[in-house]
């Protein structure tokens, strides 16, 4: 007796892996939000949360400077 398998398209399942991991991550942003309020205290986490955007702002403001710098150098 032959069983026969249901064949899903690639795409569909990229497509729901993809979704998957978004749900993923967002749990486990709010559960470390919550987790570091409740370590830290509000005012504290607030401050993290400014210094750390801070951060991650000043780095993408790069905007492959660095790297077309790199280029032009080599270019000379």
């Amino acid at each position: 007796m032959k069983v026969q398998l249901l064949k899903i398209p690639s795409h569909l399942i990229v497509a729901g892996s993809s979704w998957l991991s978004k749900i993923i991550i967002a749990g486990v942003q709010l559960a470390s939000i919550s987790y570091l309020i409740s370590i830290l205290g509000e005012e504290k986490y607030a401050i993290f949360s400014l210094l750390t955007g801070l951060l991650v702002w000043c780095s993408a403001v790069d905007f492959g400077i660095g790297t077309g710098l790199q280029n032009y150098i080599s270019e000379c």
